[in-house]
């Protein structure tokens, strides 16, 4: 996490991170985060350099409310739990200056997100809007000029990776009302979820201009005499895994409750074409139950 200081440079807790981590596999959290580990390939392979960030924060909005504050009495002032690896990878460019020539620079993390989010609306029910959960991230900085070049290619490589899922899926050229503040254009990348009978959202891609890197300070020189100016920064989800579990499971379902693997999982379930219907699911059992009393 980024302790949000006012000093000019921030303070990190409990971050690590390297470049080309090409052999990173992810410690498993549950059955299918494979489709994390499977995401983060095709990323590394669009070019992005892979970096490993477990517990993040930067907060450019501070009265954005959905995420959790940490207790100061426990753990410091202005500490939270990231809701988004973006901050964090924006955040690893802070006062960074670049050469036209090292641009774009391609960035991926996988990353536990956690958001304190809540919907009474019946089609966001189960796991399609929960508080924590795992999710690829790419951020890019690139040139003024290069910024919507970029957009596109994340947006290609979202398309390509739901597409070699056998998802269906429709790609929302976003109005401004929907825009964010940080954002100058976004795509939403929406998936049939047919339990639902409705799309839902699975991804997003923005291009944030030189909003973030006037506040970072992130610069870059476009010719070797000329000065200094910001860069651009671009974004996008590459995977996030509750949401992409309902569209995989609700898709490939078979009428006898068992779920057909998509063929670019199986090696990565080593071998497994099906996913059997449980006939029961286990109960949770208590086995020792301690009572803490208040000694005050």
């Amino acid at each position: 996490m980024v302790e949000t200081a006012k000093s000019a440079e921030p303070r990190l807790y409990g971050v690590g991170w390297s470049r080309n981590m090409g052999s990173l596999q992810v410690a498993p959290h549950h059955s299918m985060d494979i489709l994390v580990n499977i995401l983060r390939s095709q990323c590394t392979s669009s070019g992005h350099t892979v970096r490993l960030l477990e517990l993040e924060d930067w907060n450019l909005r501070r009265d954005y409310c959905f995420v959790y504050k940490l207790d100061p009495e426990l753990h410091g002032p202005d500490l939270c739990l990231s809701g988004t690896s973006e901050m964090a990878l924006a955040a690893c460019m802070i006062n960074k200056k670049f050469l036209a020539s090292q641009l774009p620079l391609k960035l991926a993390a996988v990353s536990r997100c956690f958001r304190a989010e809540t919907s009474s609306i019946a089609e966001q029910r189960g796991i399609f809007r929960v508080h924590q959960f795992t999710k690829v991230e790419m951020f890019g900085v690139t040139s003024r000029e290069s910024s919507e070049e970029l957009l596109e290619e994340f947006r290609q490589i979202q398309e390509h990776n739901f597409s070699s899922l056998g998802l269906h899926f429709q790609t929302l050229d976003m109005p401004l009302y929907e825009l964010g503040a940080p954002a100058y254009r976004k795509y939403d990348v929406e998936a049939w979820m047919p339990g639902r009978a409705l799309f839902g959202e699975i991804s997003s891609c923005s291009n944030c201009t030189d909003y973030q890197s006037r506040r970072l300070n992130i610069k870059y020189s476009p010719s070797s005499s000329a000065d200094l100016v910001h860069a651009h920064t671009v974004n996008g989800t590459a995977c996030a895994v509750p949401r992409m579990l309902i569209a995989l499971f609700e898709t490939y379902q078979e009428s006898d409750g068992t779920v057909t693997i998509p063929q670019i999982l199986q090696p990565y379930m080593k071998g497994k074409t099906k996913i059997a219907k449980q006939d029961k699911i286990p109960k949770m059992k208590l086995l020792k139950s301690k009572h803490l009393k208040n000694k005050s």
